[in-house]
């Protein structure tokens, strides 16, 4: 009768678990890596201990299959408790003598390592993208970092989505994911050369939609003109076209973290970071909510600003540092 008690509770274990998890495909382009052993392509995540593949963040266990059809590609399927964050990284060697180095658009705001949100349970497959090693985009799309501040707002029991052009316009599909600060970010993987339509949902149907004024709008949505290279999309309050964390809109010279001259500018404008941040990002918008140049992973204290093709106008300046700390700055190019 023990025994039968026993293997009733390892039953019911199992079959939670099951339950509860997602399978997802993990893939890596290793075209331009330049790994010579077919065997050598690995993994490690923060996942390993919850499925019995050694410690988290141990090498030598996830081990990534060649493609018999693109030679370039390593793939593997784990099934992986769901409703939580993961982070992991791609590496070549049992022993993971090189590991990719994770290019600050795609990386995590705990670790610096790649991250994903797993928010399904659905029986298909989770099939990521086959990112470059080391890389932002695959063979064939380019990763947009999204983000909404919802600092402002009661955030929905059923979580802040997003749904657009791109995933068929279904805000009960995409889920997006806070590290803790008010922020919801995703990383959507969008074809070159496209327009991209979007909103955020503070919820998962219709009616929870954000009013995206005109300002920063076309048609009610939020645009991305061009698809162009990967990057991260300044932070914006949910319903308006920048961000809602306290901005400064007054001369930056009057700012003691940052200092930005001549402002007005002309040709070009020097700006200097005093806020002791290890690395930061700027972005020049439009006042219509449009990033017209962005500049990222900046870790020099000092960086200069070129006016370029900008017509003479007033536009922001955003400045994001590494701990998600955003300012906002008035620019006026004469």
């Amino acid at each position: 009768m023990k025994n039968k008690i026993i293997s009733t509770l390892i039953i019911i274990l199992v079959f939670t678990f099951y339950v509860e998890a997602k399978y997802v495909r993990f893939a890596v382009n290793m075209q331009n890596s330049g790994m010579l052993n077919s065997n050598d392509a690995y993994m490690s995540s923060t996942f390993q201990s919850a499925i019995g593949m050694g410690g988290d963040l141990t090498h030598g266990f996830l081990h990534l299959t060649q493609s018999t059809t693109d030679t370039n590609i390593y793939s593997a399927i784990y099934n992986i408790p769901a409703f939580q964050m993961y982070e992991y990284q791609f590496e070549m060697g049992v022993a993971g003598y090189d590991m990719e180095n994770i290019p600050v658009e795609s990386q995590s705001l705990l670790n610096g390592y790649r991250w994903l949100y797993i928010d399904s349970l659905s029986n298909d497959t989770l099939n990521l993208p086959a990112v470059y090693y080391s890389g932002n985009n695959s063979a064939t799309e380019i990763m947009y970092r999204i983000k909404v501040n919802m600092s402002n707002e009661s955030v929905s029991p059923d979580g802040v989505h997003i749904a657009g052009n791109f995933q068929n316009n279904d805000p009960a599909s995409t889920i997006m994911y806070s590290f803790g600060n008010s922020v919801y970010e995703y990383m959507a993987y969008l074809d070159p050369a496209t327009q991209i339509e979007y909103k955020f949902y503070n919820g998962n149907t219709v009616v929870t939609s954000e009013i995206v004024p005109s300002a920063c709008s076309q048609g009610g949505n939020r645009i991305i003109a061009l698809v162009d290279s990967a990057q991260i999309l300044p932070t914006v309050c949910f319903s308006d076209c920048v961000n809602c964390s306290p901005l400064i809109t007054t001369n930056i010279g009057d700012n003691k973290l940052f200092d930005f001259a001549p402002n007005p500018m002309e040709d070009a404008s020097t700006l200097t970071f005093n806020d002791n941040a290890l690395s930061h990002s700027v972005s020049i918008i439009d006042m219509q909510g449009r990033t017209l140049k962005q500049i990222n992973h900046i870790t020099s204290n000092v960086i200069e600003i070129n006016r370029e093709m900008l017509a003479a106008s007033c536009y922001f300046l955003q400045i994001v540092n590494d701990q998600n700390e955003t300012s906002m700055l008035k620019l006026v190019i004469e």
